[in-house]
């Protein structure tokens, strides 16, 4: 999905697992593997379970997104020659802050206790489902809207409750940079981070094992990344696009 007036770039992700970048990493094995502890020592103190964690880390997020509202339209001008109207829209606006308000007005009921019924013979049993976060996520964002798909799984990873690690597409370089900023002026990295780079960075953070992997882009690279979280029996949350967009959840 291209929108008018952008420029044709190579497959989203398409430079992670083979194709040159001419991007620098920004990333080590050790480094990645250093921040995976931190964000799952985080998880393990339980602060990302009290609701009103999460609560307040999604009013820091929506903070932080309107105070840096000029460099975000700044870059995808940069990057995608986006005027301010069509990334407010289609980036911002109604995306990302109006998700961030579903979630807001949303997330007590969400977390409650759901009641369900049990079979007769163990009367006189009582069940109930409790929504649980699954612990640190990895987010793999696309250049075409590079900050809304990056932004809209990260609101729904802090209201379940998870840290997560946002990798960015590198074709959308000013937007990576600004999505990076913000996040570390925003949130504490054992959190949330921002991981940039190019083909080494991508394949790094594959091949350590996230308890959820979203991703958007093509069917192509989709199959490579479901095929790295498939040796962790990592679930995904799968967005392809192109001209029969479709969107999966898979559960190994």
């Amino acid at each position: 999905m291209v929108a008018a007036g952008q420029t044709q770039h190579p497959t989203t992700l398409g430079a992670m697992l083979g194709e040159q970048s001419s991007c620098g990493e920004a990333a080590t094995p050790s480094t990645i593997s250093d921040l995976l502890q931190q964000q799952r020592t985080f998880f393990q103190s339980g602060r990302t379970q009290d609701l009103r964690f999460r609560l307040q880390q999604l009013q820091a997020l929506k903070q932080a997104i309107r105070e840096h509202e000029p460099e975000i339209l700044q870059a995808l001008r940069v990057d995608l020659h986006k005027s301010e109207f069509e990334t407010y829209v289609t980036e911002i606006g109604i995306s990302v802050l109006a998700e961030i308000n579903y979630a807001l007005r949303h997330l007590t009921t969400w977390a409650k206790p759901q009641s369900v019924s049990v079979p007769w013979q163990q009367f006189p049993a009582t069940a109930q489902i409790y929504p649980e976060p699954l612990g640190v996520v990895l987010i793999l964002s696309p250049w075409n809207y590079p900050f809304q798909l990056a932004m809209a799984p990260l609101v729904g990873a802090i209201a379940a409750g998870n840290c997560a690690i946002l990798k960015p597409s590198e074709l959308a370089a000013q937007t990576s940079l600004v999505l990076a900023s913000m996040i570390q002026k925003t949130f504490d990295p054992a959190y949330i981070a921002v991981v940039e780079g190019g083909v080494t960075a991508s394949q790094e953070l594959l091949a350590n094992r996230f308890d959820h992997i979203f991703f958007t882009g093509s069917t192509e690279v989709g199959k490579r990344v479901m095929t790295a979280a498939a040796a962790h029996l990592t679930p995904v949350t799968l967005e392809f696009g192109g001209e029969k967009p479709l969107h999966c959840r898979c559960h190994h």
